[in-house]
């Protein structure tokens, strides 16, 4: 069963991922994906981890881009959702899949070298 804070995560994540959408000047070149959100214990404050596939450049640019549109995200989720209070999106640049890529590659480095 789930929780309420994580089924609120969730409802966050489609949401957001959702007003993204139809943000026509969000920065930069790329492709942005959410990866996940978590609550504060307060459920005052969402934390909002994203991925991005560009330049190191445009994955700076998105990072400004999306923490200057966090209030417009907000309003825009919270006129989508019935919530007491739509918590404040902090945006995070989520490491994981680039951390993910390196230790494939380190892998695929370490098999090529012991399996010839």
């Amino acid at each position: 069963m789930f929780s309420r804070s994580e089924r609120l995560e969730s409802l966050l994540k489609e949401e957001i991922a959702l007003a993204l959408q139809h943000m026509k000047d969000i920065g930069a070149r790329g492709l942005l994906t959410i990866t996940d959100v978590k609550l504060s214990p307060d459920r005052k404050t969402a934390f909002v981890y994203y991925s991005f596939l560009g330049s190191d450049h445009d994955r700076e640019l998105m990072g400004d881009s999306l923490r200057a549109q966090a209030s417009l995200l907000r309003s825009l989720v919270k006129k989508r959702v019935y919530l007491k209070l739509v918590p404040k999106l902090v945006f995070s640049y989520d490491e994981t899949p680039r951390h993910a890529s390196r230790i494939d590659e380190l892998l695929h480095k370490i098999e090529k070298e012991h399996g010839s």
